[in-house]
């Protein structure tokens, strides 16, 4: 759930930063979905990040385009992974939560994971996990790419800045 909506059902921000903590705590992690919007600048995909996985040392995972069930199976996932001692690297392949993904490195993540940024500062970094369509093409793959729903937020495997 974001974080803005239930500060808009009437939790202050100190509310969702304890329940968030509480849910570190207890699971290791938790996750926070943001939902679609289209405004004046145009259309913002969904997406749902991890919190809590900077304090283990490890980075933090997001996936965007997807509904908030099917990123918190990926993203679960990916974290038992990590927490079971198993490194995640950019350009990576893994099958995680049903789907096949490739972990992109993600470039400001100040921008995109507000929450663990507000927590942790601006030492976050995260892995971003993208994910195949059909037809087993990733974004920067195949004939039509898929950035208006899942964008990137790094470069793809093989490209440098």
């Amino acid at each position: 759930m974001d974080a803005m909506c239930e500060i808009c059902d009437g939790k202050s921000p100190a509310q969702v930063r304890r329940e968030m903590r509480r849910t570190i705590e207890r699971y290791g992690w938790a996750l926070q979905y943001v939902e679609s919007a289209i405004d004046e600048r145009g259309v913002h995909p969904a997406y749902c990040y991890s919190v809590g996985l900077t304090a283990m040392g490890k980075p933090e995972l997001v996936i965007s385009g997807r509904v908030a069930d099917q990123s918190a199976d990926v993203l679960n996932d990916l974290g038992a992974r990590m927490e079971d001692g198993s490194p995640l690297t950019p350009g990576d392949l893994h099958v995680a939560g049903g789907l096949e993904v490739c972990l992109v490195e993600v470039r400001e993540c100040e921008h995109w994971l507000l929450r663990a940024v507000d927590l942790y500062g601006t030492g976050v970094r995260a892995l971003q996990a993208v994910w195949a369509d059909c037809e087993g093409n990733f974004p920067w793959e195949g004939p039509i790419g898929s950035a208006i729903v899942q964008p990137l937020l790094g470069l793809p495997p093989g490209l440098r800045a």
